[in-house]
């Protein structure tokens, strides 16, 4: 079973479908509810998630619905951003020049050696160092 981390911009993605990678994000995204594999995400990802949509127009309050459904998805391991995880991501953004939500997603994937499921360039190719990164499409490819 293969063990992913994904980052919020694939779930942005799946829920507007004027997004860049919208199609083969919400591909991605039905798989993974399919195979029921493992998932393990940050706890950030909820808020990133909700926040991303409602400032991007979406309803405040249906973008806090998708951000929860989100965290309640088969199979998933919530991570928290405690001490462990913090100074992990802080190492990771500094070494790795990433923003600090990207280096936690990073962090969380290392953790666990999960493959980084993400449409962001500086995690796919900064993060490449770190854990196996690709987009939905790329997934997607190694799954036919």
């Amino acid at each position: 079973m293969r063990l992913l981390t994904i980052d919020s911009s694939v779930f942005v993605s799946a829920a507007r479908p004027s997004e860049i990678g919208h199609a083969e994000s919400t591909a991605f995204l039905a798989w993974v509810r399919n195979k029921r594999t493992r998932l393990f995400l940050p706890t950030l990802v909820m808020a990133e998630v909700a926040a991303a949509l409602s400032r991007t127009g979406s309803d405040p309050g249906l973008a806090q619905q998708y951000a929860l459904a989100v965290g309640q998805l088969p199979n998933t391991v919530m991570v928290a951003l405690d001490e462990g995880l913090a100074r992990q991501s802080a190492a990771i953004g500094a070494q790795h020049r990433l923003r600090g939500a990207d280096a936690v997603y990073l962090a969380s994937a290392a953790l666990f050696a999960a493959e980084l499921v993400t449409l962001d360039r500086e995690q796919l190719e900064r993060g490449a160092a770190i854990v196996q990164t690709l987009t939905p499409a790329d997934f997607l490819a190694t799954i036919k």
